[in-house]
């Protein structure tokens, strides 16, 4: 079964959360829905690693499954920034979004393979995969236009941070929405 912790926001180690919160927030409130996922994934890229905001035992993460820390709820349920602990060979299953995602790897390599919605036989089919290494992001819309699969593809435990259309609360049941593949 998969976990999720709420990280209590230490500003006094990482002053710079309020700014970034309040940049996606700018970005929730005035981006066009349609871009809305991809000015997120901006937000990320530009902004400085987060993996200081775990502090050594959540980043060792859990040797069942990849783990999952809830880093900031927006008290309006508009979005939730969670931080996914990953360690070598660990991956999602493979899944769509019942809501908009973005995220970046802050360390470690993720791998990202994609794959595509056939609605005549009602499963994904695998696409292809690409590497992501800190610094990069992804975006996605709901729905089973992007569907994929993520997994630590390293040696050593990855940790990459998510940013969901999702109230806090409902994170662990309102992201993925899993499918079967071919």
């Amino acid at each position: 079964m998969l976990t999720s912790t709420r990280v209590e926001t230490r500003r006094d180690q990482f002053p710079a959360l309020p700014r970034w919160v309040g940049a996606i927030q700018h970005a929730v409130d005035h981006a066009p829905p349609d871009r809305l996922p991809q000015a997120v994934a901006e937000i990320l890229r530009a902004d400085v690693a987060l993996a200081e905001l775990l502090d050594p035992e959540q980043r060792h993460g859990c040797a069942e499954h990849y783990t999952r820390h809830v880093l900031y709820a927006d008290p309006m349920g508009l979005f939730t920034v969670v931080a996914l602990v990953w360690r070598a060979g660990q991956l999602s299953p493979i899944h769509g979004h019942y809501t908009w995602c973005s995220y970046k790897v802050l360390s470690g390599e993720i791998e990202e393979e994609h794959f595509a919605w056939d609605g005549h036989a009602g499963c994904a089919r695998y696409q292809g995969k690409v590497s992501k290494l800190p610094g990069e992001t992804a975006a996605s819309h709901a729905g089973l236009d992007q569907i994929h699969r993520l997994r630590n593809a390293g040696a050593g435990t990855a940790i990459s941070v998510h940013v969901y259309g999702v109230e806090g609360s409902r994170v662990a049941t309102h992201v993925n929405r899993v499918v079967t593949a071919a």
